[in-house]
């Protein structure tokens, strides 16, 4: 009796597992993404917070300074943001593809087995 041949199965867990890779390097990249863009957010509210300090003697000597910690904060946050962005966007592009592949797989084994 001839042996089953177990490579389409195995191509498809293989193809499930690059699939599944894929989409944990995406979940990850889309949660820096969100962390950064957090940290811009509470940047921002301290910021916010800082211009409605009634005390003007503490305004006179501090805005300068928290005014250039701001922007240079935000500046380097903006550039991380950025990369985040286009890397996640390199991921989804990735995942799209590893993830039609897969399908097109289990497409062609389904049809395979069907006749």
């Amino acid at each position: 009796m001839a042996e089953r041949d177990d490579r389409p199965g195995r191509l498809m867990q293989i193809g499930s597992i690059l699939k599944d890779a894929a989409l944990g390097r995406l979940r990850v990249a889309a949660q820096d993404r969100r962390r950064i863009e957090a940290a811009i957010e509470t940047l921002d509210d301290e910021a916010r917070r800082a211009a409605a300090d009634d005390d003007i003697a503490v305004r006179a000597v501090m805005d300068g300074s928290r005014m250039l910690r701001h922007q240079q904060r935000r500046t380097a946050l903006n550039a991380q943001l950025a990369r985040a962005r286009a890397q996640e966007a390199v991921l989804m592009k990735e995942a799209a593809r590893t993830f039609g592949r897969d399908e097109a797989l289990r497409g062609l084994f389904d049809r395979t087995r069907r006749r």
